[in-house]
């Protein structure tokens, strides 16, 4: 039997919301047999606009390295310890058009499962909530996960 959802695509950032959305992405592998891609995406477009436009110092992007580094080591222990398959990314660029377009088109996609909104409240006014840009503009399936209250 063809899987409904072959290969599922799990953007995290660290927030409670994307941890939901992996538990989530979990229980579905399960149950379709899927592969998870885990991606975290180093955002280099914050670093544009109070840089002038030079980017950034390195070792800025060394920490940022170092944060989806550990974003994604504690999810692949959480997914390995559930027996999913699964495959990682870092990747550094603009969040929204990675995970609604490019990783997508790339991986053979057939579902994103997204939180309802990350960690980066700033972000989310200045520039709009990714979730929202992937809803929009994904085009594959596209769920989206509230974090439970505490």
């Amino acid at each position: 039997m063809i899987s409904m959802y072959e290969n599922i695509l799990v953007p995290l950032d660290g927030s409670r919301n994307s941890q939901q959305a992996l538990e989530e992405a979990v229980k579905l592998a399960k149950q379709f047999n899927s592969k998870l891609s885990l991606i975290t995406v180093i955002n280099n477009t914050n670093f544009y606009y109070g840089a002038g436009g030079t980017g950034l110092p390195a070792n800025m992007y060394d920490d940022q390295k170092n944060v989806a580094n550990n974003i994604i080591e504690e999810a692949k222990k959480y997914v390995d310890s559930q027996g999913v398959k699964f495959e990682t990314a870092v990747d550094i660029g603009n969040p929204k058009n990675i995970i609604a377009h490019i990783y997508p088109d790339q991986h053979d996609i057939d579902l994103i499962v997204i939180g309802k909104s990350g960690v980066d409240a700033l972000n989310r006014v200045l520039i709009g909530s990714t979730t929202a840009y992937v809803v929009r503009n994904a085009t594959t399936k596209v769920l989206v996960v509230n974090a439970k209250d505490e």
